[in-house]
């Protein structure tokens, strides 16, 4: 039982090691390749449906083109068999244009200030305002659309609030930064969180396939 625990083990930490081995740690110089990623695995894949598959009426040689093409409904395009496909935008997960990515939340694409395991972007945030009673005429209607900063985690798939409880949260992963993190006085927490964002992309690098 105890040879075949560690023959497993062996076969887990090779297979992660080969796919470390063909991907690289994300820097500013990386260069994702452009059209979009139906999911983050594609992200990290590097691999989003081109532009060159892409269905549009839209020329393809302007620098706006991807924009364009996120700004309609559904996104027609040809799949790796060839086979003409339609997707919702709503359901894509970000695309890239002139080497910037965008990151699809409530419904619209906004840049992607930092990418790394932890990515940062702004965008807006809709919550309910004013009397909530459902018998009020204005029930569901009015929101309030304000700008917040957010962090993506590349890992769980999950978007967080950009706050000083969601990062404790996030740093809990590696004790170190989580333990420096934790002498910071309460009140001067805010002003590092994005310090601290850095850190742990730094030591904790996301990595893409180089393939």
């Amino acid at each position: 039982m105890v040879k075949r625990i560690i023959v497993i083990l062996f076969i887990v930490r090779s297979v992660a090691a080969m796919a470390q081995f063909d991907s690289v740690p994300y820097s500013r110089d990386f260069e994702f390749r452009e059209g979009f990623f139906p999911t983050v695995y594609h992200l990290k894949n590097n691999e989003p449906v081109p532009k060159s598959k892409i269905i549009s009426n839209y020329p393809k040689t302007q620098s706006d083109f991807m924009t364009q093409v996120m700004d309609a409904k559904y996104v027609k395009y040809i799949d790796r068999d060839g086979v003409e496909q339609k997707i919702q935008s709503a359901n894509i997960w970000g695309y890239c244009q002139n080497r910037t990515v965008y990151i699809n939340y409530n419904g619209e694409f906004t840049r992607m200030n930092v990418i790394g395991t932890l990515c940062h972007f702004i965008g807006k945030k809709y919550t309910p305002v004013g009397y909530n009673d459902p018998m009020n005429y204005n029930y569901g209607i009015n929101t309030s659309d304000d700008q917040h900063q957010f962090v993506f985690d590349t890992e769980s798939d999950r978007i967080y609030d950009f706050s000083v409880s969601n990062m404790e949260i996030l740093l809990a992963r590696d004790p170190q930064l989580s333990a420096e993190f934790a002498l910071i006085k309460r009140r001067k927490k805010q002003d590092f969180i994005f310090v601290y964002l850095r850190k742990f992309n730094e030591k904790h690098p996301l990595y893409i396939s180089a393939k």
